[in-house]
């Protein structure tokens, strides 16, 4: 099965974490989002993606493709931010009359895929909000889809679309696409999936949807810190880390080659690779590789890599290579 994933944002709103790194690549939960994504679709039959790209695209292609060698990956770029369904146009040349998913790039979900083997219908995944109008929405009549609403100002339902979408033929997809764009249909200025999709309904496809275990949010860092204690709460890893005089209050992940020394680290700590903790105590955090903490107590924290906090108390927010002192 074939899944673009639009993934052509800057993560504006996670900066400075995304002055170097692209948001689909920011660790959580000890590994990148992206990769969490991926590996839900794999379980799913997926083995051919395409990524819409754009801030930092390249790193996005290398990484998958080193990531993940067995599966098809090409990609394809967003010059101009005007829509997802015109980001998912782009993937038209890779796109053939098979079953096509689009996932966003920084959604993480839980949810039982394996009903879409033979499915004919389109099926979205949605889950019910309390504020439908940050969402595209669907209207529904018993179990079939028959609007689609986006970011509706009056309260019309409250099943939001989650950002995971099945439809039965790639093809027909991209026809709907591109007919949006012929037609100018924009909401917002921009050309919406939620419109292609209602498109399709008009042209008598039909759409269902799909229950979802659970949905997390990685948009910005205090949801990125949620998300991670989520994870850490179903999967943790102590295997990698030695420690000397500490102690590990659990649910933590560690990465290969991590010391902590003298310390107390967790819960909900998460960290990359040969990181050094010594004299400190830290919690609800997250952090890259090559990281090193002394003499700290930091709480609700995320690091990018190789950053160096020394005699801090309290949150921070470090990009890459950044030194933080007393």
């Amino acid at each position: 099965m074939h899944c673009i994933i639009p993934a052509a944002g800057k993560g504006t709103r996670m900066r400075p974490l995304t002055w170097s790194n692209p948001k689909p690549l920011l660790p959580v939960a000890g590994k990148p989002i992206l990769a969490h994504v991926i590996d839900t679709l794999c379980g799913a039959g997926v083995n051919h993606i395409t990524l819409i790209t754009g801030y930092l695209g390249d790193a996005v292609v290398s990484w998958t493709r080193n990531a993940y060698p067995e599966l098809k990956v090409d990609f394809a770029v967003q010059e101009n931010p005007d829509g997802l369904a015109s980001a998912v146009l782009l993937a038209e040349e890779f796109t053939g009359d098979e079953p096509t998913m689009v996932v966003l790039g920084d959604t993480l979900f839980s949810a039982d895929l394996s009903v879409l083997k033979g499915e004919e219908r389109n099926l979205i995944v949605t889950c019910p909000v309390e504020d439908p109008s940050r969402f595209g929405v669907v209207i529904m009549e018993s179990e079939r889809v028959v609007r689609f609403v986006e970011k509706p100002a009056e309260p019309v339902s409250n099943l939001a679309i989650v950002g995971v979408y099945y439809f039965s033929s790639g093809s027909r997809l991209m026809d709907s696409c591109r007919e949006l764009k012929r037609r100018d249909i924009r909401t917002r200025g921009e050309y919406q999936l939620t419109d292609a999709m209602q498109l399709m309904l008009q042209q008598g496809e039909p759409f269902g949807t799909l229950n979802i275990r659970s949905w997390y949010d990685c948009g910005k860092p205090e949801t990125l810190l949620e998300t991670n204690r989520a994870l850490l709460s179903e999967f943790q890893n102590h295997s990698n880390v030695v420690l000397e005089d500490s102690t590990v209050i659990s649910p933590c992940f560690f990465g290969t080659g991590t010391r902590i020394r003298n310390s107390v680290v967790g819960p909900f700590f998460s960290c990359g690779e040969n990181v050094l903790v010594q004299d400190s105590r830290i919690s609800d955090t997250i952090t890259g590789d090559a990281c090193t903490f002394s003499n700290s107590v930091i709480e609700g924290s995320v690091t990018g890599q190789r950053v160096s906090v020394t005699g801090v108390s309290g949150r921070i927010f470090l990009g890459d290579d950044s030194i933080a002192s007393s």
